[in-house]
């Protein structure tokens, strides 16, 4: 409780662990207490792996509003979100600690006063088309990349067991500057064409500058860059940057009207977060701090400090 002195009249500031401040004339002096921390690390640990799956999904809710199978609205699909990627996290730490390791080196999380986001290795989708692998070289310009199974519609239609109407969704997580900023790209194979192309299925799925020889109109080609290298085409989206995460998904119309999807688990390059790394253990850390509180401040709606009764 507060409780006013006469020794001390006038003073206003803090001594020790007394707070001293002046009311209507008068002194009052509240003592600043440590309240014991009721979380345990395991509590500490779970508030972490929450905020940061949170987080992620309010960075890349465009796609994973509707992105698993199955999940036929937003709340769903968000539910369904948290439940793969905490269960995901969980089951890698316990792993690491299984095995007699630290988590030192398990990177992608937020401390929980952070409002700074950098993306983990989010499951983003799941259901029972064709997975489709992507990579990113960490010493090549941080582009996102897929093996090519060759340079022709038909070699990727092949591939990837592609059918008319399917849609190939690019998504990318890139770096600019000081923020991570998710992109989406998407090809859609048009129903109306016999090689879900509007080209021929001989014809280079990417042309010489980089273009898509499509008619389709609905094809979302935000890229900056895709563009084939050898074995592989490398893609970056939208306004560039480099790529710290990215994954594909399939999705496909049944005859029921049912969307189908790919499971696509984006993959990370650690090496474009660089001092954004934050260790689970660290983040556990300094979260597991208590801060020292006054436990008898004055309540802003409650003080209008004109005289009248408490």
């Amino acid at each position: 409780m507060a409780e006013m002195t006469k020794d001390m009249y006038g003073a206003i500031g803090r001594v020790g662990n007394k707070t001293y401040y002046q009311r209507m004339g008068k002194t009052i002096v509240r003592t600043n207490t440590i309240p014991k921390n009721p979380k345990t690390e395991g509590q500490s640990l779970h508030r972490v792996l929450v905020k940061t799956v949170n987080k992620s999904y309010s960075k890349l809710k465009e796609i994973c509003n509707h992105s698993f199978e199955d999940y036929d609205n937003a709340f769903e699909c968000m539910n369904k979100f948290r439940r793969v990627n905490l269960k995901y996290l969980r089951e890698h730490a316990t792993a690491l600690q299984n095995s007699g390791q630290g988590l030192d080196g398990f990177y992608q999380f937020d401390p929980i006063d952070s409002e700074k986001w950098t993306p983990f290795a989010a499951i983003i989708s799941e259901g029972h088309l064709p997975e489709v692998t992507v990579g990113i070289d960490a010493a090549g310009g941080h582009k996102a990349y897929v093996t090519t199974p060759g340079p022709t519609y038909a070699d990727f239609v092949t591939a990837w067991n592609l059918q008319r109407g399917d849609l190939v969704t690019f998504v990318a997580v890139q770096k600019r500057e000081t923020n991570y900023e998710v992109e989406v790209a998407r090809l859609v194979l048009d129903p109306r064409n016999a090689d879900g192309s509007g080209a021929s299925m001989t014809t280079e799925i990417v042309d010489g500058q980089g273009g898509f020889p499509c008619s389709n109109r609905k094809n979302e080609l935000n890229f900056s860059a895709f563009k084939f290298d050898t074995d592989r085409f490398n893609f970056v989206l939208g306004r560039g940057g480099d790529v710290v995460a990215a994954g594909i998904i399939i999705s496909r119309e049944d005859a029921m009207g049912n969307w189908l999807r790919s499971n696509c688990q984006l993959v990370l390059n650690e090496a474009g977060l660089g001092s954004d790394l934050c260790s689970l253990a660290k983040a556990v850390a300094y979260s597991y701090k208590t801060p020292e509180i006054d436990m008898e401040s004055e309540f802003y709606l409650n003080n209008t400090d004109i005289g009248g009764t408490r």
